[in-house]
C-alpha cells in the first residue's frame, strides 16, 4: 500500500536532517524506526512504565511527555471508581 504525507518545507529538512543522522538510506526506513519505536513506547506506557531519559553522573532524569503518550496511559490506567461501604 502507498501512503501520502504532506508536510511543510521546514518539517522536509528536518526530516532529511534524521535522515542523515542516523544513516538511514530512505524515508520508509526512517518512518518504520520511529514507528517502531512508537509501538515499544506506547506498550511500556500500558504497562505503567514511565519513559525518561537518565544522566548517571548527574544522578537526574527527565521523563518524556507527549500528548499521544498521556492519551494512552490515561486510558490504560484502571478507573479508580469510589465504593462505598454503607459504614
Amino acid at each position: 500500500m502507498r501512503l501520502n504525507f504532506e508536510f511543510t518545507e521546514e518539517r522536509i529538512t528536518e526530516l532529511k536532517a534524521l535522515q542523515a543522522e542516523t544513516g538511514t538510506e530512505t524515508m520508509k526506513e526512517l518512518v518504520n524506526g520511529a514507528l517502531t519505536t512508537l509501538e515499544w513506547l506506547l506498550e511500556e506506557v500500558k504497562k505503567g512504565n514511565e519513559i525518561a531519559a537518565i544522566n548517571e553522573s548527574r544522578q537526574t532524569y527527565r521523563v518524556l511527555v507527549t500528548p499521544i503518550l498521556e492519551r494512552v496511559a490515561k486510558r490504560s490506567r484502571p478507573s479508580r471508581a469510589f465504593v462505598a461501604t454503607g459504614d
